[in-house]
């Protein structure tokens, strides 16, 4: 609950008015469309399946928005620039760079670099989609003050990384 808490405080603070614009828009064409249902109350299934696709058609109109706003307004990238081990104690390196290349300065950066297993030919299809998808283990580092068309050099570290199979470094970054 307290990471629900942490997110939802995260986004609050750092939105921009073009978010909350978005938001406010998905809101007030549910509400549009689910208002049209209340007419067709004498058609229960015609009513039940047009909330279905509103529910799913708001949710998708909200992602490709806010992926459509961040490329624009917010744009930045982030490049892996080496990854190596720690012999000596075992800890995994990632340095990267990361670019502001958006027309704004940005006050927070929020790195997350994730690492995903690479599926074993003798793992089922479940496993396969979960190491795909599901990092077991990931770490996060905020960076302040990004300047417009400006590059930092960055490092995280995995500590106690004694992982011997195959792997994948993934990263992603928030900027606001």
């Amino acid at each position: 609950m307290e990471k629900i808490r942490e997110i939802v405080l995260f986004y609050v603070t750092h939105l921009y008015l073009v978010d909350f614009m978005l938001i406010l828009f998905v809101f007030f064409l549910f509400v549009c469309i689910t208002f049209l249902c209340v007419f067709l109350r004498h058609r229960p299934v015609i009513a039940l399946f047009i909330i279905a696709i509103n529910l799913i058609f708001c949710f998708v109109i909200y992602i490709f928005g806010y992926k459509l706003i961040d490329r624009e307004v917010r744009g930045r990238k982030i490049e892996i620039i080496a990854q190596r081990m720690m012999q000596t104690s075992g800890d995994l390196i990632v340095d990267f760079n990361i670019t502001n290349t958006s027309k704004n300065n940005f006050k927070e950066c929020k790195v997350t670099a994730k690492i995903f297993k690479n599926p074993l030919s003798k793992d089922n299809i479940i496993n396969k989609y979960k190491d795909q998808f599901v990092p077991f283990r990931q770490k996060s580092q905020e960076l302040k003050d990004l300047k417009k068309n400006t590059t930092q050099f960055q490092r995280i570290a995995f500590e106690n990384f004694n992982y011997e199979n195959n792997y994948t470094v993934g990263i992603v970054s928030e900027c606001f």
